[in-house]
């Protein structure tokens, strides 16, 4: 793996075994934190990082909302953690003066971060991530750093009971689905990224086609980001990234154990806000190394359905759905609008 200079990238420091870092003597590599008005959160992530001590940490702060005065106090402490560096760190800011909101401000902080690195982890205030998560994030970003195929790392996978059999006993395998809460990526799969996701409208539902999953699921799945883009542009970044790894046909690596625990759920949030949901605080394992790769780089179908379920929900609801579209067309009734 190289930096943004195109050297070698090596740690700044000696790995010490006693931290995540050490795991198999793999450094850390940079690290964003996306944060925002909630630094009771993000001090537990900071922790978590500064426990992995990477050699480069970037810090990315949205700017208060003129309409939220809590705001100012919660974007400077979370601002404040800059000066919480204790170990050797290159730290880059981007403090916005502005509220870009929950669309721009991720994607623009992305975008800066891939601007000056090759390939890094992404981490945003709610995500907790289990220790062993940065020498996994290691490996794999160098294992896969000139495989075209592989454009993301999830770091939850929905905390499945009875992962061997969907992993065969595999640390990580591959599928379709990129999920946003602790991952990590490269820049030559960033520059796919399109915010405006010019002519998603006109995207056949083929381009949401995954091995396992059913016809109806893709349709589903094609209809969602649509409607969210058009309806939620301004609040979402996710889905566009979601329909650039589906569109260039990208995979996403997932591990056998989940590696993040949303912290985030509850009322101070924009989108997950059901804090009773099966998915809200998760509980995390470690990834035992040395990692046991899968036998090809292909997609796995009971991944792509592990995914599919969580993200998309059960087929029988869009079966449904589809036989009443069917009726529609069949003897010309429209449906009646809300």
């Amino acid at each position: 793996m190289r930096d943004s200079k195109g050297q070698p990238f090596m740690p700044e420091h000696d790995p010490d075994p006693a931290t995540p870092s050490g795991y198999a003597g793999k450094p850390c590599p940079p690290v964003l934190m996306i944060l925002f008005n909630r630094p009771h959160l993000a001090e537990q992530v900071f922790e978590r990082v500064r426990q992995a001590r990477p050699a480069r940490l970037y810090l990315a702060v949205d700017g208060a909302r003129d309409s939220r005065p809590t705001d100012a106090e919660l974007t400077a402490r979370c601002r404040e953690l800059a000066t919480k560096v204790d170990w050797p760190c290159e730290l880059k800011t981007r403090f916005s003066e502005v509220n870009q909101g929950c669309g721009r401000g991720p994607s623009n902080a992305i975008t800066w971060f891939f601007s000056q690195e090759e390939a890094g982890i992404i981490l945003e205030d709610d995500c907790l991530p289990e220790p062993s998560f940065f020498p996994f994030c290691a490996e794999m970003l160098a294992s896969y750093a000139d495989d075209a195929r592989v454009m993301h790392i999830n770091g939850n996978n929905f905390a499945p009971a009875g992962a061997r059999a969907i992993y065969g006993g595999d640390s990580f395998g591959f599928g379709r689905y990129a999920q946003a809460w602790g991952w990590a990526s490269w820049a030559r799969a960033w520059q796919h990224f399109d915010y405006d996701v010019k002519g998603v409208h006109d995207e056949p539902a083929s381009t949401f086609a995954t091995a396992g999953v059913e016809k109806v699921r893709h349709e589903a799945h094609r209809d969602r980001v649509v409607s969210t883009i058009k309806h939620h542009h301004h609040d979402v970044w996710d889905y566009q990234w979601q329909f650039a790894v589906m569109k260039q046909r990208g995979l996403c690596i997932s591990t056998a154990v989940n590696q993040i625990s949303n912290l985030g759920f509850g009322d101070d949030a924009t989108h997950t806000t059901d804090s009773s949901s099966f998915v809200a605080r998760a509980r995390t394992a470690a990834l035992s190394f040395p990692l046991v790769y899968p036998a090809k780089v292909e997609e796995s179908p009971a991944i792509n359905r592990l995914y599919a379920d969580h993200m998309l929900g059960e087929v029988g609801r869009y079966r449904k759905k589809a036989f009443k579209r069917w009726l529609r067309n069949l003897f010309g009734i429209k449906k009646a609008a809300k």
